[in-house]
């Protein structure tokens, strides 16, 4: 783990920007985001499976208030692929882009990990008062806490499937301004994701897909 790397996961709260943590309003967190970067191992990056495409439809739980839900979707092999589809629910807490999520599938790369703290860092606000983009960051430590972080992750989400240089360079300043930046430097890095791909072949899954 590079320098400033944690012992444990850090406190939410402490690492959301003053904008999140008083002004976050979750009826702008809906809707479709595009995966544009992460750093995360619980998606395939690399020879003979490295995915592409990554898309979260994010929207309310339909039978629980407490609970939101999020299609994460994301497509693998030549051409046009193949969609996977992950149902993803986190339960909403009383403060503002913290949430707990909840994976009932596994993953080759980092299995076992059901339950995960989720959280809001940061968020684009367009002139509109819509949100463009979120950086979302997730932790979880082993279940013997001397042992200190297993799973650290961060995503970069984005309205448009491809941005542009000076938009993802805003992102990251952002992700390191509330000192993040050690997931990102973290071997192996940050992985951009190749979201051309679907929209040349048009392979995006339905937005209410089945996983």
């Amino acid at each position: 783990c590079p320098g400033g790397c944690p012992a444990r996961c850090p406190a939410q709260t402490e690492l959301q920007s003053p904008y999140v943590r008083e002004h976050f309003d979750i009826g702008k967190f809906w809707g479709v985001f595009y995966e544009v970067a992460f750093h995360d191992s619980t998606q395939p990056r690399a020879w003979p499976i490295r995915a592409s495409c990554q898309r979260s439809v994010k929207s309310p739980h339909p039978s629980d208030p407490g609970n939101y839900k999020d299609l994460f979707s994301l497509n693998e092999g030549p051409g046009s692929g193949v969609n996977a589809v992950c149902d993803l629910e986190f339960n909403i807490t009383e403060k503002p882009g913290v949430f707990m999520g909840h994976w009932s599938s596994t993953s080759l790369w980092n299995p076992n990990l059901t339950n995960i703290a989720n959280t809001v860092v940061d968020v684009g606000v367009a002139p509109n008062g819509t949100y463009e983009w979120t950086l979302e960051f997730q932790c979880r430590e082993y279940d013997d806490p001397s042992k200190g972080i297993r799973f650290a992750a961060v995503n970069f989400y984005h309205r448009k499937p491809v941005i542009d240089e000076s938009e993802f360079d805003a992102m990251m300043s952002r992700l390191r301004a509330r000192g993040l930046g050690w997931v990102a430097d973290a071997s192996p890095g940050l992985t951009m994701v190749d979201q051309q791909k679907c929209i040349d072949h048009q392979s995006y899954p339905p937005l209410d897909a089945k996983p």
